[in-house]
């Protein structure tokens, strides 16, 4: 079992910082210094195949653990992603049970999914892991993403599939389906993450997020959620560029002709 594994069973807090730059020298410089979880995210962000796999190297070489953000619930997809070997998934657009229960499905080898085998693969060392179709899925964290009115009305459905081990929210997702977007703390937005912290409480299910406007990374942990992904590195990259260029006095700035 994965150590964010046996953290969100546990319901653990743990912070990880995302990685939207596409470049193995990235991740490599964000574990190195200090950050043990990072999320690829390869639904906003522009990371091949190849790339993550070797953003995963350099996370992994560091120490750390990867979770991925997958584009969608597209089984080959996620089979290519689960062949490379991370601890985490997280899954964005799930809007109703049948789509969490096939994405679960998709991550999992029979008799417990329909995940396709291939007994050489990197998640398993190249097929020298004993017996790893018998127990891949205990290792790895399958989080789902509620974001839109859709999964809204279906969340008790869809806390209640088996394999999910986490309820993700997106507030900024959220407050566009309810035509507020950007609005995180807005009544409407409040109530559905309200909501959805409920369902994951009767669940027994972990319960991750991002920081937002009226609740920071330490608000979060104390309101019970177990994974809280803060940093990113274009945010950290920006805010110290952004310092930088304040510093520079105006009278050394280069001014086109």
């Amino acid at each position: 079992m994965s150590a964010l594994k046996k953290r969100m069973a546990s319901k653990t807090p743990t912070y990880g910082a995302w990685l939207q730059f596409a470049s193995a020298n990235v991740a490599e410089a964000l574990v190195n210094a200090g950050f043990s979880l990072a999320l690829i995210d390869n639904e906003h962000a522009g990371a091949d195949l190849e790339t993550t796999l070797a953003m995963m190297r350099a996370i992994e070489a560091g120490g750390g653990e990867v979770i991925i953000r997958v584009p969608s619930g597209d089984p080959i997809y996620l089979k290519r992603i689960m062949e490379l070997g991370p601890s985490g998934l997280l899954i964005p657009q799930i809007n109703t049970a049948e789509e969490a229960e096939a994405a679960v499905a998709a991550c999992r080898y029979p008799p417990h999914g329909r995940r396709g085998f291939a007994r050489t693969v990197r998640a398993s060392r190249y097929g020298q892991r004993a017996g790893y179709s018998d127990w891949a899925h205990e290792t790895l964290t399958i989080m789902v993403q509620i974001e839109t009115r859709e999964a809204m009305g279906n969340l008790e459905a869809i806390a209640a599939i088996e394999g999910i081990d986490m309820l993700f929210i997106g507030p900024y997702d959220l407050s566009g389906a309810v035509g507020r977007l950007g609005e995180t703390d807005g009544p409407e937005v409040l109530a559905a993450i309200a909501k959805i912290e409920a369902a994951a409480k009767a669940r027994g299910l972990a319960l991750g997020s991002v920081p937002r406007a009226d609740a920071g990374v330490q608000a979060l942990f104390d309101q019970g959620y177990s994974l809280v992904m803060g940093v990113s590195d274009v945010g950290a990259l920006l805010s110290g560029l952004q310092a930088e260029a304040a510093k520079i006095p105006e009278a050394v700035r280069l001014i086109g002709s």
